[in-house]
Protein backbone atom coordinates (compact mmCIF):
# COMPACT_ATOMS: atom_id res chain seq x y z
CA UNK A 1 0.00 0.00 0.00
CA UNK A 2 1.67 3.58 -1.37
CA UNK A 3 1.26 5.82 1.58
CA UNK A 4 -0.90 9.04 0.17
CA UNK A 5 -0.71 12.72 0.47
CA UNK A 6 -1.90 14.37 4.06
CA UNK A 7 -3.25 17.60 3.88
CA UNK A 8 -3.63 19.41 7.45
CA UNK A 9 -6.48 22.25 8.21
CA UNK A 10 -8.28 23.96 11.01
CA UNK A 11 -10.19 22.27 12.91
CA UNK A 12 -14.28 23.17 11.97
CA UNK A 13 -16.70 21.79 15.24
CA UNK A 14 -19.56 21.12 12.54
CA UNK A 15 -16.99 18.90 10.31
CA UNK A 16 -14.95 17.51 12.42
CA UNK A 17 -16.30 16.57 15.86
CA UNK A 18 -17.95 13.06 15.33
CA UNK A 19 -14.65 12.43 13.41
CA UNK A 20 -12.55 13.44 16.03
CA UNK A 21 -14.40 11.07 18.45
CA UNK A 22 -14.54 8.02 16.52
CA UNK A 23 -10.45 8.13 15.89
CA UNK A 24 -9.78 8.94 19.50
CA UNK A 25 -12.57 6.28 21.13
CA UNK A 26 -10.39 3.35 18.27
CA UNK A 27 -6.90 4.69 19.04
CA UNK A 28 -7.02 5.76 22.93
CA UNK A 29 -7.60 2.12 23.73
CA UNK A 30 -4.54 0.61 22.02
CA UNK A 31 -2.25 3.94 24.02
CA UNK A 32 -3.81 2.62 26.79
CA UNK A 33 -2.99 -0.92 26.64
CA UNK A 34 -0.11 -1.95 28.60
CA UNK A 35 -0.07 1.05 30.78
CA UNK A 36 -3.71 0.85 32.59
CA UNK A 37 -6.95 -1.70 32.42
CA UNK A 38 -9.45 -1.05 29.73
CA UNK A 39 -11.42 0.64 32.76
CA UNK A 40 -9.73 3.72 32.05
CA UNK A 41 -11.00 4.08 28.91
CA UNK A 42 -12.76 7.00 28.52
CA UNK A 43 -14.89 8.17 25.32
CA UNK A 44 -13.99 11.20 23.75
CA UNK A 45 -18.06 12.74 24.45
CA UNK A 46 -17.29 11.84 28.12
CA UNK A 47 -13.91 13.46 28.55
CA UNK A 48 -12.90 16.37 26.45
CA UNK A 49 -14.52 19.24 28.69
CA UNK A 50 -12.38 17.84 31.97
CA UNK A 51 -9.37 17.24 29.55
CA UNK A 52 -9.66 20.60 27.91
CA UNK A 53 -9.66 19.90 24.55
CA UNK A 54 -10.72 22.98 23.29
CA UNK A 55 -8.36 24.62 25.46
CA UNK A 56 -5.63 24.07 22.75
CA UNK A 57 -5.50 24.48 18.80
CA UNK A 58 -6.92 21.51 16.39
CA UNK A 59 -5.89 20.63 13.09
CA UNK A 60 -7.19 17.39 11.82
CA UNK A 61 -5.41 15.44 9.10
CA UNK A 62 -6.99 14.42 6.01
CA UNK A 63 -6.21 11.77 2.93
CA UNK A 64 -8.40 11.92 0.20
CA UNK A 65 -10.96 14.43 1.82
CA UNK A 66 -11.25 11.37 4.93
CA UNK A 67 -10.32 12.57 8.47
CA UNK A 68 -7.52 10.34 9.05
CA UNK A 69 -6.67 11.94 12.04
CA UNK A 70 -5.99 15.28 14.59
CA UNK A 71 -3.57 17.00 16.81
CA UNK A 72 -3.70 19.60 19.59
CA UNK A 73 -1.16 21.89 21.10
CA UNK A 74 -0.97 24.59 23.71
CA UNK A 75 2.05 27.06 23.52
CA UNK A 76 4.50 24.71 24.72
CA UNK A 77 2.92 21.45 24.87
CA UNK A 78 1.24 19.19 22.39
CA UNK A 79 -2.38 17.96 23.97
CA UNK A 80 -3.38 15.63 21.75
CA UNK A 81 -2.46 13.31 18.93
CA UNK A 82 -4.59 10.36 17.59
CA UNK A 83 -4.03 8.77 14.16
CA UNK A 84 -7.07 6.32 13.13
CA UNK A 85 -5.64 2.60 13.76
CA UNK A 86 -6.71 1.75 10.22
CA UNK A 87 -3.52 4.12 8.82
CA UNK A 88 -1.14 3.69 11.38
CA UNK A 89 2.25 3.04 9.98
CA UNK A 90 1.89 5.22 6.82
CA UNK A 91 4.29 8.15 8.77
CA UNK A 92 0.54 10.49 9.00
CA UNK A 93 1.59 10.68 13.05
CA UNK A 94 4.77 11.89 12.18
CA UNK A 95 3.43 14.75 9.68
CA UNK A 96 0.65 15.56 12.16
CA UNK A 97 3.52 16.02 14.55
CA UNK A 98 5.91 18.09 12.30
CA UNK A 99 3.29 20.19 11.48
CA UNK A 100 2.47 21.12 14.74
CA UNK A 101 6.03 21.47 15.70
CA UNK A 102 6.50 24.38 13.32
CA UNK A 103 3.62 26.53 15.10
CA UNK A 104 4.70 25.49 19.02
CA UNK A 105 7.42 27.17 20.94
CA UNK A 106 10.23 25.83 22.62
CA UNK A 107 10.39 23.96 24.67
CA UNK A 108 7.99 21.41 23.40
CA UNK A 109 6.64 19.19 26.02
CA UNK A 110 4.18 16.19 25.93
CA UNK A 111 2.98 13.55 28.41
CA UNK A 112 3.31 9.75 26.98
CA UNK A 113 2.01 6.66 28.90
CA UNK A 114 5.09 4.50 29.97
CA UNK A 115 4.16 1.86 27.90
CA UNK A 116 2.63 3.74 25.01
CA UNK A 117 6.24 2.62 22.67
CA UNK A 118 4.79 3.41 19.27
CA UNK A 119 4.03 7.07 20.59
CA UNK A 120 7.60 7.10 22.49
CA UNK A 121 9.48 5.91 19.36
CA UNK A 122 7.88 8.64 17.13
CA UNK A 123 9.26 11.44 19.83
CA UNK A 124 12.26 10.25 19.90
CA UNK A 125 12.73 10.01 16.14
CA UNK A 126 11.97 13.88 16.00
CA UNK A 127 14.36 14.90 18.80
CA UNK A 128 12.58 14.14 22.15
CA UNK A 129 14.20 13.32 25.14
CA UNK A 130 12.27 11.74 28.79
CA UNK A 131 13.18 14.35 31.40
CA UNK A 132 10.86 13.19 33.83
CA UNK A 133 8.54 9.80 34.99
CA UNK A 134 5.76 10.50 36.73
CA UNK A 135 2.83 8.45 38.71
CA UNK A 136 -0.61 9.90 38.52
CA UNK A 137 -4.46 9.12 37.46
CA UNK A 138 -5.75 8.61 34.61
CA UNK A 139 -7.47 11.99 33.68
CA UNK A 140 -11.19 11.71 35.39
CA UNK A 141 -10.56 8.26 36.61
CA UNK A 142 -9.06 6.53 40.22
CA UNK A 143 -6.68 4.58 38.08
CA UNK A 144 -3.30 5.10 38.48
CA UNK A 145 -0.29 5.46 35.51
CA UNK A 146 2.99 6.11 35.35
CA UNK A 147 3.83 8.38 31.78
CA UNK A 148 6.85 10.16 30.64
CA UNK A 149 7.27 13.81 30.19
CA UNK A 150 9.21 14.41 26.91
CA UNK A 151 10.79 17.48 25.76
CA UNK A 152 11.99 18.67 22.38
CA UNK A 153 14.29 21.96 22.89
CA UNK A 154 15.08 23.06 19.09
Amino acid sequence: MTTKILSIREYVHQLDWDNICKIHDSARLIELDGSVTEKAFIPLIDCYKGEELFNSTIFIGEVENKTIGFVAFDKHEITWLYVDPKFFGNGYGRRLLEFVLEKALRPTKVTVLNNNYRAISLYKSIGFNIISKTKGKIPLTEIEATGYKMEKIN
